[in-house]
């Protein structure tokens, strides 16, 4: 209804009332749902924002973790790559120092070769206009002059053998080659060969020829500097008799002439006797072989002398002392030489020099025998020509069994008879059981009158050769098990490996090894007893 009254109190205004009043209602919820939906649409959106936020934060705590992660590992490997360049670094440091030492060495080696080229060459270059002056008579000038026949000789031959060892030496070469000192020593030397007729007046008239020749000699060491580092040299006394002056100056010579061996023979006789010889050996610090043959009438303090330069030389290895002593100071020649604590010589000849052993009072062979027995450094022995009976045999047969250093011992040429050789053979092989054998001493050859021994070099060689050769010779009267004594039975693989190992074909006289095997696998009994408890276990399986 439309209330059109102008007395109401709305000023003539259109007014509407009842159910139209009433419609608004309905109007106002839906808004209310609809702004309620919305907002519910934004919580939405803003929970799936919080939730995208969220799913950030993860990432980026991930992100965050990957990051520590990949910079621990940077740094890790930061640490490891610097320590694996400073070891190159240290690596190639040390390459560098090893390389400039060899460099260093290289050049230095370069400047002392070339130094000492120079020194050779400038020494060829000082002797060219070098002449010979001795004067070199004729044996008919000689003759002229009032030498017999006889002197006249042994002066041309002398003063024509120091005139040519003087121009070789002037020329930068040495005279001699080879077998110098006559004992089959090789290389490069100078061997004075002067056995003849000595008086004042024959040495007064080769006087101007030593003094050529010692000169000459102490020019020449630039040409021992040029030489391989192996090569030998060597410089034989031989027959030489020289007065004070001579023998001064041919001591001053060798003093700068690093020969390697040095032999005097035949009655040589220096000015001071062995003092001269002993003062040659000891001003040569590169000796290595002395070589005295024949210089007699040595006395005790000769021997004094003589024993102290071979001992207390640094390094000489090899000595022969050969047919020296007519009595029985050859055997002080040999304690003297053994008396030192200190003993560097691997080679030592003592042939022909008269030594005795029981029979002098001292036995020297007792003193040999305990030097033997504490394994000194010498290697070879030669006390061939003298005149050592069974009983110093049996000393050094029994040194022998606890020597493992001496490879060579020449005991020929002597009083030994058998039971001296039954002893030195016994040391070498004991055949009273196999252990015995295993214990002799397998390391030295040893030449006597009627046997030698240990003739292979490799001493497990000789072993076995000795053990299979007692198994060979009782297996020919079957009697090797009665020897077995308390041999565990459980050790036959052993005994019978050790068997095949020992085998050889070389000697006629011994068996085969299947012949041992055989032997033992039949006659042991102890074998059948093995057999029996296998067989026993085997049931009880």
């Amino acid at each position: 209804d439309v209330n059109t009254s102008s007395n109401n109190n709305d000023g003539g205004f259109l007014h509407i009332s009842g159910e139209r009043e009433g419609a608004s209602e309905p109007s106002r919820d839906e808004n209310n749902t609809s702004q309620l939906d919305r907002m519910e649409q934004m919580m939405m959106r803003m929970e799936e924002k919080l939730a995208t936020v969220s799913s950030l934060e993860n990432r980026c705590e991930t992100l965050e973790a990957k990051c520590s992660s990949l910079e621990n590992l940077l740094e890790s490997t930061s640490q490891s790559t610097k320590e694996h360049i400073d070891s190159l670094h240290l690596q190639l440091d040390q390459n560098c120092n090893s390389l400039e030492n060899r460099l260093e060495a290289i050049s230095r080696s370069t400047k002392e070769h070339i130094d000492k080229a120079l020194k050779y060459h400038e020494m060829l270059i000082r002797n060219q206009n070098w002449e010979y002056s001795a004067p070199v008579y004729t044996l008919n000038e000689l003759a002229d002059t009032g030498f017999n026949d006889a002197e006249a000789t042994h002066i041309y031959q002398t003063s024509q053998l120091l005139k040519r060892s003087t121009e070789a030496l002037r020329r930068g070469m040495f005279p001699h080659k080879n077998d110098i000192t006559g004992n089959g020593d090789r290389g490069l030397g100078i061997s004075l060969c002067i056995n003849g007729i000595f008086n004042d007046d024959t040495v007064d008239e080769l006087s101007p020829h030593w003094r050529e020749f010692a000169a000459a000699l102490k020019d020449f060491k630039p040409a021992f500097d040029v030489l391989p580092g192996d090569c030998q040299t060597c410089i034989a006394f031989n027959g030489v008799n020289l007065n004070q002056e001579l023998t001064q100056l041919v001591k001053d010579a060798l003093v700068s002439t690093p020969f390697k061996t040095v032999s005097f023979q035949q009655s040589c006789y220096f000015h001071g006797d062995m003092s001269a010889i002993a003062a040659m050996i000891g001003s040569n610090k590169y000796l290595q072989k002395l070589d005295i043959y024949q210089i007699e009438e040595m006395d005790r303090d000769d021997i004094t002398k003589l024993s102290s330069a071979i001992n207390h030389h640094p390094s000489l290895k090899d000595v022969n002392i050969g047919r020296c002593f007519s009595s029985r100071l050859g055997n002080e020649m040999l304690r003297s030489l053994l008396r030192t604590d200190e003993f560097k010589l691997e080679r030592l000849s003592m042939s022909g020099n008269n030594l005795l052993g029981i029979r002098t009072g001292f036995n020297v062979c007792t003193r040999l025998a305990d030097f033997l027995a504490a394994n000194p450094r010498l290697k070879e022995l030669d006390l061939q020509n003298n005149r050592l009976d069974d009983s110093d045999a049996v000393l050094i047969a029994n040194a022998l069994r606890s020597n493992t250093t001496l490879r060579h011992l020449h005991i020929s040429a002597n009083d030994v008879g058998a039971v001296g050789d039954e002893a030195l053979r016994r040391a070498l092989c004991d055949e009273t059981s196999l252990n015995s054998v295993a214990d002799s001493n397998h390391s030295c050859f040893i030449e006597t009158n009627d046997f030698f021994g240990n003739e292979d070099d490799d001493i497990e060689i000789n072993r076995a050769e000795k053990i299979y050769g007692l198994l060979s010779s009782r297996n020919k009267t079957m009697s090797n098990v009665q020897h077995f004594g308390d041999i565990d039975v459980k050790l036959l693989p052993n005994v019978l490996e050790a068997v095949q190992n020992y085998s050889n074909d070389r000697d006629e006289d011994i068996v085969k090894e299947l012949s041992i095997v055989y032997e033992i696998m039949r006659c042991w009994d102890k074998v059948s007893h093995l057999y029996i408890g296998q067989s026993k276990d085997n049931d009880l399986l």
